[in-house]
């Protein structure tokens, strides 16, 4: 039950983060079309997320990993918005824009994943 809990808790602060990350991306592109905040997100989540992988400590600590890496991280991020945000665009004939969107946040995401796990491996070795 402990577990769930953590998971519970950290999702809640994930989503949190995850709105306003929105918001603040909706306040520096007002009339943006493209979907900022949802990219940022998911992108920053990669990053933080391939930062603990590299961690042993982190990963060895199954309270702790499932706090900020399932909970935190994982309401942080968010493939469903992801997904609608370019089927949004496609509906509204863009679909560079979805295509981007969809293709962009999976390469970069893997790229930001990669680049938070050399970054701890590089700050911790």
């Amino acid at each position: 039950m402990r577990n769930v809990f953590l998971i519970f808790l950290g999702g809640g602060i994930g989503s949190v983060l995850r709105h306003g990350t929105v918001l603040a991306a909706q306040r520096l592109w007002p009339a943006a079309l493209f979907p900022h905040g949802v990219l940022i997100a998911n992108l920053l989540g990669s990053l933080v997320l391939g930062f603990l992988f590299a961690l042993p400590v982190v990963r060895a600590r199954e309270g702790l990993w499932l706090f900020a890496a399932t909970g935190v991280l994982g309401g942080y991020t968010t493939f469903s918005t992801l997904a609608n945000d370019s089927w949004q665009l496609l509906l509204n004939q863009h679909p560079g824009l979805a295509l981007l969107n969809a293709a962009g946040s999976v390469i970069a995401g893997i790229a930001a994943a990669a680049l938070g796990w050399q970054m701890a491996r590089m700050l911790f070795p």
